[in-house]
């Protein structure tokens, strides 16, 4: 069904929308209810339209999507930054890869997802993969370097500083960090740095474009989704000991990559929340504090976080026990 509106304006029904964007009228809801990607008018029989820029805006969302970046991360971008995210995927696609990108790895969970796609990532070469910073250093001169990767739960200005030490030892050009909090003005640094700031959770497909993106930077940027640091009311108060972590970082690795007896994700998605969880627990106890009330509500978020990640261990236990993963 397309109707137009006393504005001269077309309005399409979502059979409509489904058939011009690729999309099922079923993620088309999905999209519009869970993360708000476009908002459907009402026409004057009660049925549910969506103007020009809606279907434009889906059409993108879903050639994006194709490429493998993640509804959650763009869904809320404006019409603006997905055509600049589109066209710097065309530059991508239409500009000569080499043969090889060398590329280093240090972080927790980035060496072994790698790792287990390496035939998915060509033309990147990953010759240095661990989550030891000791072995990583000592193993950066040994290979041919173009593209440091360094995977961390909090981005700041000493850890881009950290960045540009991996890359001078590897006498690498560029870097590419993934982080799961950060500040604006720390991205502005990073792309300073020659770095190309990456907000978790990606996929592989997302950090092969970003050590790309970092090694051609003569193409188009990627537009960055990036998490500002927001101030509230002053007055937050709460008491009680942090909850201990019941899982290190090897631990949520393997339940990350766990395989159960049917075709359930909860373990994988679980470990997810309990690594993002904790990366914001350390984000919000190295926050820089401006006065007294600043550090009272940064204590309220470490705490509440603590919290938080607790119940969600409780849940991956439980599910690893059902399932009979061993950890």
């Amino acid at each position: 069904m397309t109707r137009k509106s006393a504005g001269n304006e077309h309005h399409y029904g979502i059979g409509a929308v489904a058939k011009l964007t690729g999309l099922t009228d079923h993620t088309i809801r999905v999209w519009e209810r869970r993360y708000s990607a476009v908002v459907a008018q009402r026409a004057p029989n009660g049925r549910r339209v969506y103007g020009p820029e809606d279907v434009e805006k889906l059409g993108l969302l879903k050639r994006l999507i194709d490429q493998g970046l993640s509804i959650g991360q763009i869904a809320a971008e404006s019409i603006e930054t997905l055509r600049e995210r589109a066209q710097a995927i065309n530059e991508i696609a239409s500009t000569p890869l080499p043969d090889r990108i060398g590329v280093a790895v240090l972080g927790d969970f980035l060496p072994g997802h790698l790792a287990i796609h390496d035939r998915d990532i060509a033309p990147l070469d990953v010759a240095v993969a661990d989550d030891n910073r000791d072995t990583f250093v000592a193993d950066l001169a040994r290979h041919q370097i173009d593209v440091v990767v360094l995977e961390s739960p909090v981005l700041d200005a000493s850890l881009i500083e950290q960045l540009r030490e991996y890359m001078h030892c590897a006498g690498a050009a560029r870097g590419v960090v993934v982080y799961s909090f950060g500040r604006t003005r720390d991205v502005d640094l990073a792309r300073d740095s020659r770095i190309t700031a990456l907000r978790s959770p990606v996929n592989v497909e997302e950090v092969r474009a970003a050590v790309i993106r970092a090694y051609a930077p003569s193409a188009t940027s990627l537009p960055e989704t990036t998490l500002a640091t927001d101030t509230g009311e002053s007055d937050w108060h709460f008491s009680g000991p942090v909850a201990p972590r019941r899982f290190n970082t090897q631990q949520l690795t393997r339940l990350a990559r766990a395989s159960t007896a049917i075709d359930c994700e909860c373990p994988h998605h679980l470990a997810q929340l309990v690594g993002d969880l904790t990366a914001f627990e350390v984000y919000s106890a190295q926050c820089a504090n401006r006065d007294e009330d600043d550090a009272a509500l940064h204590h309220y978020l470490h705490q509440t976080t603590a919290q938080a990640r607790a119940l969600i261990e409780t849940a991956l236990e439980r599910v690893a026990q059902a399932e009979g993963i061993e950890y």
